[in-house]
C-alpha cells in the first residue's frame, strides 16, 4: 500500500480510527508469530495444527481475533504505517484483496515449494500483479437456498423455478406454522448474499460488466437494469411484514446472530436459508438427522448457482521481522498429512485449494445445487472492485421500508465514485 495501509483504510471511507487495537509484542528470539484474523476464521483444527507446528519447530503461533464487524477497520489500523506488529493476517482472496491494498504490504510467495500444489483457481485468486501473495486452504464452495428437504416431502413442498413461484412456496410454509427462511437481518454480512445472487443475472444482461465497472467511476450499477429489478424482488421479500415482525424469516435482534441460524434450521422454527452447499455438514455435525438440499436463488427466474470463487487466504506481512517463520509455517500446513488433517475437520468446505487432497467430500446441497444450476458464476464481489462496505445497512433500511432500490444503487455508485477518487490520489 501506498503509505503503508492507505488502501485498506480509504476501504472503510477514510473513517478516523476510535480505540487502539493492542497486539503483544513477538518474542524478541523469533519463537512466536501473531497472526490476525476474524472471529469465524480460525477454526479447531486451525489451533490443533498450530500446537503441533509448535511441537515441531519450537515457533508458537499466537491467534489474534477480532469481531467480524470491525476486522477490516483494525486490519488497516495493525498494518498502517510499516507497522510490524502482527507477523501473518487473513483476508477475502480475489478482487477485495486486490481492491483494499492487500498486495502492497504482503509478502511475495511465488517462490514456495508448496505453489505447484495449489488448484489453478486458488493461484489465479490469490494472485495480484503477477505474484502470488495469498497462502489458500479454503476452497469453491457454492451459494443458493438451502431447504430441508425431509420438511419438503412430508408436506408435498416443490422447489421452486421461479420468483414468484418462491414467493408462493414461503407462503405455504408460512400457512405449516413455521418460518420459510432464516435471515441475520442485523448482521453485517449474510443477507448481502441475496444481492450477489444476481451475479448470473447480470452477467446475462452485460457479459463484461464486471469490467465495465472497474474501468472508471462514470461507469455504474445504475446502468445494469436487472440490478435495479432484483433488489426490489430482495425488497419485496425483506419488508413483508407480519403485524410488526419480518413475514418471512427469523429475525432473532441479536447483533451477531448468525449462530443463531443453526438452532432455527434444526429445530424447524425455519426451513430455507440463503448459505454455502457445504453448510449441512455443520448442521449434521450439530446432531441434526434431516436431509438437506439447495436450489438456486431465483431472483428474476434465475437458474444458476453462484460461487464464492475461493474464500479466504492468509497472508504474511512483509515488514514482520519474522518471515522465516511465517514461510515455515506455510510450509508445514501444506503438508500433505496436514492437509488432509485440516479437511478432514472442515466438513463446511466441499472443495480443496491443493491437489490430490482425499478428505474432502460434498454434501447433499452441493450435488444438488450443481445438478439443478446452469452454469455457476463467481459471486460479483470478487471481481468488481470497490463494493460499499455499508451494503447491510442499505438492506436493514429496505426491510423497515426507509430505503428504496434507487437510493440503494445510488448509495453504492456514490461510494465507488469516492474510492475511484481516493485511491488516484
Amino acid at each position: 500500500m501506498k503509505n503503508n495501509a492507505k488502501k485498506i483504510i480509504a476501504l472503510t471511507m477514510a473513517v478516523s480510527m476510535t480505540g487502539a487495537f493492542a497486539v503483544p509484542c513477538m518474542a524478541e528470539d523469533g519463537k512466536e508469530i501473531t497472526l490476525m484474523a476474524s472471529q469465524n476464521w480460525i477454526k479447531d483444527v486451525d489451533n490443533e495444527l498450530f500446537a503441533k507446528f509448535e511441537e515441531e519447530t519450537g515457533i508458537k503461533v499466537k491467534v489474534s481475533l477480532t469481531p467480524d464487524n470491525e476486522y477490516t477497520t483494525l486490519l488497516g489500523t495493525t498494518l498502517s504505517g510499516g507497522s510490524d506488529a502482527v507477523d501473518m493476517f487473513m483476508y477475502t482472496a480475489g478482487s477485495p484483496m486486490k481492491s483494499d491494498g492487500i498486495p502492497d504490504v504482503a509478502e511475495d510467495l511465488s517462490g514456495e515449494a508448496w505453489v505447484d500444489g495449489l488448484e489453478d483457481w486458488a493461484v489465479q485468486a490469490n494472485t495480484a500483479d503477477g505474484k502470488l501473495i495469498g497462502f489458500s486452504t479454503w476452497g469453491i464452495d457454492y451459494e443458493g437456498v438451502l431447504y430441508n428437504k425431509t420438511f419438503f416431502e412430508e408436506n408435498n413442498l416443490e422447489v421452486p423455478e421461479t420468483w414468484a413461484d418462491f414467493m408462493a412456496l414461503c407462503d405455504q410454509i408460512k400457512e405449516l406454522g413455521v418460518y420459510p427462511l432464516y435471515e441475520g437481518i442485523n448482521g453485517t454480512w449474510h443477507t448481502q448474499s441475496w444481492v450477489y445472487g444476481l451475479t448470473p443475472k447480470m452477467y446475462e444482461e452485460k457479459a463484461d460488466f464486471a469490467d465495465y465497472l472497474n474501468e472508471s467511476k462514470d461507469n455504474k450499477f445504475a446502468d445494469i437494469a436487472c440490478f435495479k429489478e432484483g433488489l426490489e424482488q430482495i425488497g419485496q421479500l425483506l419488508s413483508a411484514k407480519d403485524g410488526e415482525e419480518p413475514k418471512y424469516y427469523v429475525n432473532d435482534g441479536q447483533a451477531e446472530d448468525w449462530f443463531g441460524s443453526y438452532t432455527s434450521l434444526q429445530n424447524r422454527e425455519s426451513v430455507m436459508m440463503f448459505t454455502y452447499s457445504a453448510y449441512p455438514a455443520e448442521l449434521a455435525a450439530n446432531g441434526c438427522e434431516d436431509e438437506f438440499g439447495m436450489f438456486p436463488v431465483p431472483l428474476l427466474d434465475n437458474k444458476a448457482a453462484v460461487s464464492n470463487g475461493g474464500g479466504i487466504s492468509k497472508f504474511i506481512n512483509k515488514n514482520s521481522k519474522h518471515i522465516y517463520e511465517c514461510k515455515q509455517l506455510l510450509t508445514f500446513l501444506a503438508e500433505k498429512e496436514n492437509l488432509e488433517t485440516y479437511y478432514a475437520a472442515r466438513t463446511d468446505l466441499v472443495t480443496s485449494s491443493f491437489k490430490d487432497v482425499e478428505s474432502v467430500s460434498a454434501t447433499t446441497a452441493t450435488t444438488e445445487i450443481l445438478e439443478r444450476s446452469e452454469e455457476p458464476k463467481v459471486m460479483f464481489i470478487k471481481d468488481v472492485l470497490y463494493w460499499d462496505t455499508d451494503v447491510y445497512k442499505y438492506l436493514q433500511g429496505m426491510a423497515d421500508g426507509s430505503l428504496t432500490a434507487d437510493e440503494f444503487i445510488s448509495n453504492v455508485d456514490e461510494y465507488r465514485a469516492t474510492m475511484f477518487d481516493t485511491l488516484a490520489e
